[in-house]
């Protein structure tokens, strides 16, 4: 399993992980109910992450989000 991606914007973790979905790659999203916690935890510590999770996959899921990485903003 390989982390793919991470942002404080968890709309864009939940955006990417469809598109991987959509093609056939099996995803896991960490966590994504951490950043609605009750502010003891530090922000920029546990940020919402999409992982891959067969390794194989990774680089063919690079490839697929790559457009979507050079048009947006963490």
């Amino acid at each position: 399993m390989r982390k793919i991606y991470e942002s404080h914007r968890q709309e864009r973790v939940g955006h990417f992980q469809s598109i991987l979905e959509s093609e056939g790659i099996a995803t896991l999203l960490k966590n994504d109910f951490l950043s609605a916690a009750d502010g003891s935890f530090p922000a920029d510590v546990y940020l919402p992450e999409l992982w891959v999770v067969e390794d194989s996959d990774y680089d063919t899921a690079i490839e697929i989000l790559k457009p979507f990485y050079l048009n947006s903003s963490p």
